[in-house]
């Protein structure tokens, strides 16, 4: 089973690819947490620690919510409007409160049914979503809340967790990339590094200047094939890549 929760959701592939090829640990820190967690894939082996940090605060409080939320906060946001028309659009624009089921619920309804123009925090109502209702994806909720009971959320600078006394599951967005490459070879501690690269080339020129290090290229399938440079410190099922003789790998794994 792949998970495909509301909220968190890390590819599936590099989720995969990551329990296949962790070393084993009581402690887990993921420091980029706002684009996917690990927490939330079901096959991934139990750690008696779990720290994922979200920075995005809105993103935060509603895996917040899907941790600790009650049978009340439950039937609270179940019984909202979730049918889609505009009139509601509209209504569910005024809600102030944002906090808890509220939040939660202009938050899905928004994602649901609104659309927005790239780098735009204006949202207005997708029509093509007429009459659609997605109450039932709400049952997603109840495996997140047992999947994210050992996890301790965290708000920090990402940056300032690396090093880490536990094992490492980086995957940075483009804007910290080069920093946290920068540290690979200096930390102590074990991590599984997974960064998006232009092309194969990149791959092999993370191995010609971090030959220490375990170097894998793979092609990863989400919503359109990306690239990435897989690294670790760890002898892994990943093949180290040798420059001279690389081809780049599908993301079937």
């Amino acid at each position: 089973m792949v998970l495909k929760p509301l909220y968190g959701s890390m590819n599936s592939t590099l989720a995969k690819t990551i329990a296949m090829n962790n070393p084993n640990y009581s402690k887990i820190v993921e420091p980029f947490g706002d684009a996917g967690s690990y927490a939330l894939y079901p096959q991934k082996k139990p750690a008696k620690q779990h720290i994922v940090n979200i920075q995005d605060e809105e993103m935060l409080a509603i895996m917040q919510f899907a941790q600790s939320y009650s049978n009340s906060d439950f039937s609270t946001l179940k019984n909202e409007n979730w049918n889609s028309d505009e009139e509601t659009f509209n209504q569910v624009q005024t809600i102030s409160d944002l906090d808890g089921e509220k939040l939660v619920y202009k938050h899905l309804y928004n994602k649901w049914y609104g659309m927005s123009m790239t780098d735009s925090d204006e949202v207005s109502w997708n029509m093509l979503t007429l009459n659609q209702n997605n109450k039932n994806k709400l049952f997603a909720f109840s495996l997140m809340k047992a999947l994210l009971k050992p996890v301790e959320f965290q708000n920090v600078d990402p940056l300032s967790l690396i090093p880490s006394d536990g094992f490492m599951i980086l995957i940075p967005d483009s804007q910290n990339i080069d920093s946290v490459k920068s540290k690979l070879t200096s930390i102590s501690g074990l991590f599984f590094f997974a960064g998006k690269i232009s092309d194969g080339s990149q791959a092999i020129q993370d191995a010609q200047t971090m030959s220490n290090l375990n170097v894998h290229g793979q092609e990863v399938a989400s919503i359109m094939m990306n690239s990435y440079s897989m690294i670790t410190n760890y002898d892994s099922r990943l093949s180290k890549i040798d420059p001279a003789n690389y081809s780049m790998k599908g993301g079937g794994m």
